[in-house]
């Protein structure tokens, strides 16, 4: 006897059910797909009991006429594709025909619809295991489609549901992903007591809207094309960011989907504007090709795979990564965000800013909570120049300048390597930047002014951003050992990261060769003196970054060398070896140091002002 038997039809249907519709946001997601692909200009949304309850979905689309109102809880029944090649061009969000039907198998299932033109529109009614009811009723132009008592037949099912706040979190989280990849599109939604009306607007309003704790002013749109597709990222300032991924998404063809590769193209570009555990806020939207990006793979279409995706990968880390340099130049620096906002009143309750944001206090940091309005270009003054023509007729009347030493005591037992510092015979290519030097602040920290902007530097940070660009950039010069140095290399892995690191490490300065399981060392680089022995030991000890490329590799390893190498807390540097840095520091293009963290902190007058009540 067979032991193989056809299901029944109503067995199979469950099945196939349970793959689209497993709870209210999985409904809630195909009937928004269905809305859009209508050709809706506003779309509602309305739940009750996190969607278990009432589902309902309305719009002003094209609308179905009688005939295909019945066919549309048919299996397999869609206006969207005809034969398999159309699975190659279709650009709708929809395609698969089984989501209706799937809801109608397992709910109580209401759907309005009427088309253009005169005449009334149709009714059609369906619950589990009973026949349809169709009537006519009047209506306006679109669909609208209500899901009551989802799996109330099925408890087996329904006992896998969570809290209804949680489904209503999860159905809010599929609203906000449709809402922010169509912001031509209108949004409403209704949870309860909770209601929001989202206008048509532009992507960058749109994300601001959606999510209000990103600051809108430190929002940029970034268009581009890459591998023949167009893309968009828009993405925040470095000054806001966070330690995990939340507000890192990628959406292929109007979809969210988990695509790693290119939101670690992003992430990756940003690596050198944020500190290590720090993701940035980047939202990506590209347009593929639909013979070129399957989501046929995934019954819901959360998933995609993309033909070439290693290319379109390296050429969005390509593009955004040129974007962000020419951009953000040296990123974040102050403490005010740099971004033109309105007064720091506007932060505080009572305020436009605050009712805007329905009195709810942002997650931030105090410091990031700081405004302050960016100087208009008149006021940015640098050098002498720049003072004479803010109406100081005496010239400056700076304590020092960039390469002058102040006259105090107590600092005789600092630093001062001139190979480090520099001297007075080659001393470093002038900023163009005047500055007063004011002293220090707990251990690592320099001050200074410049510009009508109080600046606190990371000594540490600035030396080794500053030891990272020269020992990258132009060969160095080498300093002989009088007797060699000889490091065993005691396993395969530290022998796999000296050599790949020896092309690296020889233009930096160093001269060594490998010789029958020992590192013969003869030369170090001139810029790191007798310390280059230790730190280079200490550096290639170092496991590299997982996952990193031959570039990246070597990266760390400068890194690591130039860390080792800075000026450390605790370490006291003489007035002028800190007059020194700080003109180095300003005239660097990029002040982060190699591992993402900003050299210093910036602070204006009228930002101080308003801090002490000086100002309103």
């Amino acid at each position: 006897m067979a032991q193989i038997r056809i299901l029944g039809s109503e067995t199979y249907r469950l099945i196939a059910a349970g793959e689209v519709i497993d709870r209210p946001a999985s409904a809630l997601r195909e009937l928004l797909d269905n809305a859009i692909d209508a050709g809706a200009t506003e779309i509602r949304v309305e739940i009750a009991k996190g969607g278990v309850e009432l589902l309902r979905v309305s719009d002003n689309g094209c609308g179905m006429s009688k005939e295909d109102l019945v066919l549309s809880i048919q299996e397999h029944a869609t206006s969207k594709i005809e034969k398999a090649d159309d699975l190659l061009t279709v650009k709708t969000l929809g395609f698969r025909g089984e989501a209706l039907a799937s809801i109608a198998a397992v709910a109580k299932l209401e759907m309005l619809s009427k088309t253009e033109g005169p005449g009334s529109g149709w009714r059609l009614l369906k619950e589990p295991g009973l026949p349809v009811q169709l009537e006519a009723t009047p209506a306006r132009r679109g669909t609208t489609i209500s899901i009551r008592a989802l799996f109330e037949s099925f408890p087996a099912r329904r006992q896998f549901l969570k809290r209804s706040s949680s489904e209503a979190a999860q159905c809010r989280q599929v609203f906000v992903e449709k809402a922010l990849a169509h912001p031509s599109i209108g949004f409403v939604w209704n949870s309860g007591a909770e209601s929001e009306h989202l206008a048509p607007s532009s992507l960058k309003e749109r994300i601001a809207l959606l999510y209000r704790e990103i600051p809108s002013d430190l929002l940029s749109l970034f268009q581009f094309e890459a591998a023949g597709c167009p893309f968009g990222i828009v993405y925040a300032d470095p000054a806001f960011s966070r330690r995990d991924r939340k507000y890192l998404q990628v959406f292929v063809n109007r979809r969210r989907v988990p695509e790693w590769g290119l939101s670690g193209s992003m992430e990756y570009a940003f690596s050198e504007y944020l500190p290590g555990g720090m993701r940035p806020c980047a939202f990506l939207f590209a347009e593929i090709d639909p013979s070129l990006a399957d989501f046929n793979i995934h019954p819901a279409k959360r998933e995609v795979r993309i033909k070439n995706a290693e290319a379109l990968r390296s050429a969005v880390y390509a593009a955004f990564r040129a974007h962000l340099r020419s951009s953000l130049g040296e990123g974040i620096k102050h403490l005010d965000w740099n971004s033109p906002r309105t007064s720091l009143s506007s932060s505080f309750p009572g305020s436009e800013t605050w009712q805007k944001l329905d009195g709810k206090a942002l997650d931030r940091a105090f410091w990031d909570r700081l405004d302050s309005e960016r100087r208009s270009n008149g006021e940015a003054w640098a050098g002498e120049t720049a003072l004479r023509e803010s109406g100081n007729d005496d010239g400056p009347t700076w304590e020092g300048s960039a390469f002058a030493a102040r006259s105090t005591q107590g600092a005789g037992d600092g630093r001062t390597d001139p190979a480090i510092y520099g001297n007075e015979e080659n001393e470093c290519p002038p900023s163009g930047q005047a500055f007063r030097f004011l002293g220090r602040a707990f251990g690592p920290f320099l001050v200074f002014e410049s510009a009508e902007e109080l600046y606190i530097l990371d000594q540490h940070a600035a030396q080794e951003r500053i030891l990272y660009d020269k020992l990258r950039s132009a060969k160095g010069k080498s300093q002989a050992l009088l007797v060699p140095f000889i490091m065993d290399i005691p396993d395969s892995d530290l022998e796999n990261r000296i050599t790949s690191s020896l092309p690296e490490l020889e233009h930096m300065g160093y001269r060594m060769e490998k010789n029958e399981g020992q590192l013969v060392v003869s030369g170090v680089p001139a810029i790191l003196g007798e310390k280059g022995l230790s730190i280079l030991a200490e550096s290639l000890a170092e496991d590299n970054p997982p996952g990193s490329g031959p570039e990246e590799k070597l990266k760390a390893v400068t890194a690591s060398i130039a860390c080792k190498a800075a000026v450390k807390d605790g370490d006291l540097l003489e007035d002028r070896a800190a007059t020194t840095l700080i003109a180095q520091a300003l005239a660097l293009p990029l002040p982060r140091c190699p591992h993402g963290r900003p050299i210093w902190l910036k602070l204006d007058r009228k930002t101080l002002e308003r801090m002490i009540g000086r100002s309103v």
